[in-house]
Formats: C-alpha cells, structure tokens, sequence
C-alpha cells in the first residue's frame, strides 16, 4: 500500500489543497494513519493511505463543483 505525508498529498493533488486543506480532509473524512515517517529531526509524520486521500480529494472537488446533491436539500 502506497503512503502520503499530508505535505506529499498536497504536492501531489491535483486539483491542488494546501496542506492544511489536506489536514482537514484527513480530519473530516477520518482518514486513518498507516504508519509514521521518520524525517530525521523532529516528530514523525503521519503516513495516509494514498487511495483513501484520493477519493476524498475526489468527493471534496466534486461537491466544489457542485456535483454532489444532498438528501437533506430539495431542489426547489
């Protein structure tokens, strides 16, 4: 399974997020952490799941576009 920083997201998305875009969506979207990476200095980082970061990214541009329709709206 491939991982992310959620730096490494942010470079790599596209539609771009900045990283605490990218933080919150993890928040939002309970994104659990696969592991930890080790930089040298200071804390670790968490490590995500690239496939679960993707398709969050993907619900959160859709409904930036949107393309999501909620049950809790009718169209009126």
């Amino acid at each position: 399974m491939t991982g992310w920083t959620a730096r490494e997201a942010a470079e790599h998305l596209d539609p771009p997020l900045t990283e605490d875009e990218v933080r919150a969506l993890i928040t939002i979207f309970q994104v659990p952490a696969i592991g930890q990476r080790t930089g040298g200095r200071g804390r670790p980082a968490d490590e995500y799941a690239q496939d679960a970061i993707l398709h969050a990214h993907a619900i959160v541009i859709a409904a930036r576009h949107g393309h999501l329709a909620s049950p809790y709206v009718t169209p009126g």
